[in-house]
């Protein structure tokens, strides 16, 4: 419900703006993720490898949206990544095999200078994990955990003629985790009234660990990437 009640906020916000002279870009997508790495939480720990073709199988809730202000050179953006997320090969490790869930939101808020070469784009990026991981053999864990990372980079905007653009971004982030890369390449293909279809592939990897929460550490070395599509109001 509040997810919902964003989405409509953001909607009104748009229509008001561009009234005022603001160019508002509200981005609904999809992301046909693979998800790789580890987690781990005290003693406890198992693999996350979820391929492309997966991912349909484990995911049990989603939400995204990418949504940009611009006035002249001057890129207000904000971005959505919720996924849930239930693998269902079981691992082995302590206790026997173990299976996971992990709850994950990825919230960004940030400014960007448009430019015909590379302009420099600053925000910040705040993350959010829910993680469980139940051994056969023994007592399930379940840990939750939160932080923000500043992040720094570089995005290019392109034309590649009448209708088609390219927008590449790349940025690094540090703060709560140890290191945090976004890569992020958008194809759109303009329509008539100024709304656009989008397609690209995404890069989030993320390097986190905290030594207690709730007294056990909390491990978190994982990628995300993976094609994108989604359509684009003006």
């Amino acid at each position: 419900m509040k997810l919902r009640f964003t989405f409509v906020m953001v909607a009104l916000a748009a229509s008001s703006a561009s009234a005022q002279g603001v160019d508002w870009r509200v981005t609904p997508y999809l992301w046909g993720a693979s998800i790789g790495g580890d987690i781990a939480l005290g003693p406890v720990a198992r693999d996350v490898d979820v391929e492309f073709s997966d991912l349909v199988n484990v995911l049990s809730g989603a939400a995204l949206m990418h949504v940009e202000a611009q006035s002249d050179n001057h890129i207000v953006f904000g971005d959505l990544v919720w996924l849930a997320l239930e693998p269902e090969e079981e691992i082995a490790t302590i206790g026997g095999v173990a299976e996971a869930e992990v709850d994950t939101t990825i919230i960004e808020l940030g400014y960007a200078r448009d430019s015909d070469t590379y302009g420099l784009e600053v925000g910040l990026r705040y993350w959010d994990f829910d993680i469980e991981i139940d051994p056969a053999l023994a007592a399930g864990v379940v840990r939750s955990d939160s932080w923000t990372d500043v992040f720094g980079g570089v995005r290019r905007t392109r034309e590649l003629g009448s209708s088609w653009t390219l927008t590449t971004r790349a940025n690094l982030g540090v703060g709560g985790s140890d290191l945090a890369i976004g890569f992020q390449m958008d194809f759109a293909r303009e329509l008539e009234r100024g709304n656009a279809f989008v397609a690209g592939f995404k890069l989030l990897d993320i390097d986190y660990e905290e030594s207690s929460v709730r007294g056990i550490p909390f491990v978190l070395d994982t990628t995300f990437f993976g094609a994108t599509v989604g359509f684009m109001f003006d």
